[in-house]
């Protein structure tokens, strides 16, 4: 070692540098200080590996490094256990600590349909608090879709405004059309009480999120291909300690036609509501909401909707043990319709109905003490409740209809619901911690109003069953079982197992009469220290049609991991869509990133 502390130079023979945070070993034969932030470092290497020898290293015969600027490097290269995997004679990196714009590991994708698919992203730091990527991707080869352009922009404007928008377009060389996607995210707090969102997702067609379901937001690529409809949404409140306005625009693609104009929207909502507040000095309470609506489409029935609906309750408590709560609402909606197709409803109509309800319930619990080394009680209650709701009956056929609250059912409904929970105290060291083992809910309605037959005063029986019996098992069900049809209306069920390895299995049945039926099953396998499995199933028992199938490996390692997936997709029920495979690789090496081939 030399020194010269005055010049602040010196020299380090056969030197190691260990950096903790990204677990780097950093070796040279020789490393010269050159200045206060130059350095010299021949021989270098750099790896995250902490084996005598690295599964893999970057080399580089002579780097010069300046601090907060650039390193440049003469034949810097990949070594995968000493056998050399590509050189280069020169190159230029940052080794700047914060972030830097430049280029990132491209992505590779291949399609038994398209052929090969490049995407290379750029990423631009354009202040602490807002960052973008560019891509630019080539979607198959002389039979695929051409090039693609794409824009993802991230901002945080305080620690209460964040989001994010992301936008793609291309000339599809294939279907010879424009397409494009606009993704909007954004959430902001205001002092006193004021928020805003907003939630966009457009697309130019109704193929878009099945074609490329890269572009979409991660919450929505699950059911890519099995949903029917992306919603838009821009919301508004001020919220008061009383009570809450908000205004929301909604606005919903159809994702089953390819012709929107026939798509009802509610542009905008605007709502009020007034929070529960005692009636001066007696025992009653008020509540009151308003709601106006304009719904429109370019084709069919739109107009105008005012909603006022003001409730009154009685709170008491019988006996101290019992809470009974009657309750009297009235309802009166004004229609303001235009552009009826069949000019049945041209003129302003309003519809005037009373409502009358009661609920009476009470809670009995009990704690058991238990003499386990972790759950040292179990806490059982019980809920059950009976609900009463009259509705008299109305003439509202002359009225235009925009969703379910045109056509308010007359009813006389009387509704028993019982809910238990079970919750278990778990202690650990000096701490103590709740877990909900069971939460059960089972509801049966009678309807006692006139001149109904049997099959109509009989409602379905409604199950509802949220289980986590064990650290590694958990699972859901619920159904509504229809009497009179000795069959079930809707029907879910899902199950979860997990365990210390990493192993997981999850599996989701889900049926709706005459609109949905599908069965998800996931798992992944840990088979040895350093190998996974995985595999996922999507089939819809409606159409007797599997949806996808996908099949992984990944392979973990101290310093890399190595992913493999194929994309099984299934041709589509009406024969529109062939089926696909697609394929993906994912290499990673741990302190400098993630390439992806897909």
């Amino acid at each position: 070692m030399e020194m010269d502390l005055e010049a602040k130079r010196g020299v380090v023979y056969e030197a190691k540098i260990f950096l903790k945070e990204r677990n780097f070993h950093i070796t040279g034969s020789k490393i010269e200080k050159l200045g206060e932030a130059r350095y010299r470092v021949h021989d270098a290497t750099l790896t995250s590996c902490d084996e005598e020898v690295p599964s893999w290293k970057f080399t580089c015969k002579e780097l010069e490094v300046e601090m907060e600027g650039y390193a440049k490097g003469k034949w810097p290269g990949l070594r995968i256990k000493e056998v050399p995997v590509f050189y280069l004679p020169w190159a230029v990196f940052p080794v700047k600590r914060k972030r830097q714009s430049g280029f990132l590991f491209p992505s590779f994708a291949t399609s038994s349909r398209y052929g090969p698919q490049i995407t290379i992203p750029y990423y631009w730091v354009i202040a602490p608090n807002q960052d973008a990527t560019f891509f630019l991707t080539r979607h198959g080869d002389s039979r695929g879709r051409g090039f693609k352009g794409g824009i993802e922009y991230r901002y945080a404007l305080s620690t209460k405004a964040q989001g994010q928008i992301r936008t793609f377009h291309l000339y599809d060389e294939i279907e010879e059309r424009h397409r494009w996607s606009l993704f909007f995210d954004h959430r902001h707090l205001f002092p006193k009480g004021y928020e805003f969102f907003a939630d966009i997702n457009w697309v130019s067609d109704k193929d878009y999120p099945v074609d490329f379901d890269e572009d979409l937001p991660e919450e929505a690529l699950i059911d890519a291909r099995s949903r029917n409809y992306l919603k838009s949404t821009l919301y508004f409140a001020k919220k008061w300690p009383w009570g809450e306005l908000s205004s929301e625009a909604d606005y919903f693609r159809d994702l089953t036609v390819a012709d929107n104009d026939g798509t009802l929207q509610r542009l905008p909502d605007l709502f009020f509501h007034l929070y529960k507040r005692h009636l001066g000095k007696t025992p009653l309470f008020y509540q009151f909401d308003a709601e106006g609506t304009h719904f429109w489409r370019e084709e069919g029935i739109r107009g105008g909707r005012i909603d006022l609906y003001p409730r009154v309750f009685l709170p008491l408590r019988p006996f101290d043990v019992l809470r009974f709560e009657p309750w009297a609402a009235f309802r009166s909606t004004f229609y303001f319709p235009d552009n009826d197709p069949e000019e049945k409803v041209e003129d302003p109509t309003e519809r005037v109905l009373y409502e009358l309800g009661a609920s009476l319930s009470t809670t009995i619990a009990r704690v058991f003490p238990l003499r386990g080394e972790k759950l040292v009680a179990l806490r059982h209650t019980i809920e059950p409740e009976l609900i009463y709701h009259y509705l008299p009956e109305v003439d509202q056929e002359e009225n235009p209809y925009f969703d379910s609250l045109d056509r308010l059912e007359h009813e006389s409904l009387l509704t028993f619901r019982l809910t238990q929970r079970l919750l278990g105290e778990v202690q650990r060291e000096d701490e103590s911690s709740y877990r909900e083992y069971l939460w059960f809910r089972v509801s049966q309605g009678y309807d006692f109003y006139p001149h109904l037959d049997f099959e109509e005063r009989l409602k379905p029986l409604e199950v509802e069953i949220k289980a986590h019996p064990l650290s590694w098992l958990s699972g859901s069900l619920d159904f509504e079982y229809n009497y009179h049809r000795r069959a079930f209306d809707a029907f879910g069920a899902a199950l979860t197992i997990t365990d210390r390895r990493g192993d997981s299995l999850s599996a989701e049945y889900r049926f709706q009469r005459d609109e949905l039926e599908e069965v998800n099953v996931s798992s992944k396998l840990h088979i040895i220290d350093p190998l996974d499995l995985s595999f996922s199933y999507r089939y819809n028992l409606l159409d007797d049609t599997r949806i996808e199938t996908v099949y992984g490996i990944q392979w973990h390692h101290q310093c890399w991991e190595l992913g493999f997936k194929v994309y099984d997709i299934n041709r589509s029920p009406d024969g529109l869509r062939d089926k696909e495979i697609k394929v993906m690789v994912e290499i990673t090496l741990k302190g400098i990133g993630t390439w992806k081939v897909r």
